[in-house]
């Protein structure tokens, strides 16, 4: 029965990880594809900003032309709480949507598509793991079978019955792709005009700015140091590093508190014979619960000849990099992050 709960609790585990791992990559794939589509069929201009629409969050309106000399009013798919960039006359080269000639963006940001990457790596990483880390057994395709039977009753009491839908050319309609779109002008209004009803907000929002860069960058740093830390230690591993055959001899568990009321994470410990014959045991770094290992588990150990206990780990193969990877992308995306705040700071 405990085997039972256990492999239960690793298949869980397992098509957790793989769900949450879709999930990453659709969201990703979807922005990414998005603007894929919009920089190969997107029609192509100059635009000037005459004005935006919003409050609180300005989304700037633009005026183009297009090579058959007809003019258009579009708007911006994305807007901010800055007011820099969105200077009434201001030219800047567009996209504007094949369908939607009301729907536009610059064409010289790449926003987007950062913020698809950002979101898919940890998807890749999660895929990764939860194929190579965990064994797929009977009980991983019933996890998947209870989990998808799950999704569907969800996704059914959201169905929209058949008699409440709308047709596609309604649906067009109400999202300005008959090519009937028009823009309300009277709701546009010079960001010089609408700028000073803003002032406290933005004075408040650069003093957090000035907060928040420091401890954006800071945890950057340190996540960016023990990624090269980490990463290091497998490549001397890798590269100087002897393999032997071991054996996991018991589990050491250590109680770890946290917002959940804590519990325990299980380590192996691991035998092995280096090649000198000197038998060495050694606790892995790697822990998790339930546990991924079991006591008999055969392994391959990856260790230094010169220090055999201090600098072994179990050979995961390509997943000895997975910690160092996760933190130097985790330090990646601080630092994009206190970047891209100071330049929302410079802009407003």
């Amino acid at each position: 029965m405990f085997n039972l709960l256990i492999s239960g609790a690793q298949a869980y585990n397992q098509v957790g990880m793989f769900f949450a791992a879709l999930v990453c990559l659709g969201i990703g794939g979807l922005l990414l594809g998005s603007s894929l589509y919009w920089r190969l069929h997107a029609l192509r201009a100059n635009g000037t900003i005459i004005g935006v629409i919003g409050s609180g969050t300005y989304a700037p309106v633009y005026r183009y032309t297009l090579p058959d000399g007809q003019t258009h009013e579009a708007k911006s798919d994305t807007s901010s709480g800055s007011t820099r960039g969105k200077e009434t006359g201001r030219v800047v080269p567009l996209l504007i949507s094949a369908h939607n000639l009301t729907e536009a963006r610059e064409a010289n940001s790449y926003l987007l598509e950062i913020i698809g990457l950002i979101i898919s790596s940890p998807g890749v990483i999660l895929a990764y793991v939860a194929v190579t880390a965990y064994p797929v057994t009977p009980m991983t395709w019933l996890m998947s079978a209870l989990m998808l039977a799950y999704l569907g009753e969800r996704a059914y009491k959201v169905f929209i019955p058949k008699g409440q839908r709308v047709s596609l050319q309604e649906w067009k309609k109400e999202h300005g792709m008959d090519g009937n779109a028009t823009l309300d002008l009277s709701q546009v209004k010079p960001i010089e005009e609408v700028a000073p009803a803003s002032t406290v907000t933005q004075q408040t929002m650069q003093k957090n700015r000035r907060v928040v860069v420091p401890l954006l960058l800071l945890f950057a740093v340190l996540s960016l140091g023990l990624g090269m830390y980490e990463g290091n230690k497998i490549r001397l591993l890798e590269t100087k590093g002897l393999r032997a055959p071991g054996t996991v001899v018991r589990l050491q568990s250590e109680y770890n508190s946290g917002s959940h009321g804590g519990g325990y994470t299980y380590y192996p410990v691991v035998d092995y014979t280096t090649a000198d014959h000197v038998s060495v045991e050694f606790k892995d770094s790697i822990g998790s619960n339930p546990p991924g290992h079991h006591p008999g588990d055969s392994v391959t150990v990856l260790y230094l000849a010169d220090k055999p206990q201090k600098e072994a780990i179990i050979d995961r193969g390509l997943m000895n990099w997975l910690v160092p990877v996760i933190f130097i992308l985790l330090g990646m995306i601080m630092a994009w992050a206190a970047r891209a705040t100071l330049r929302a700071n410079e802009k407003a």
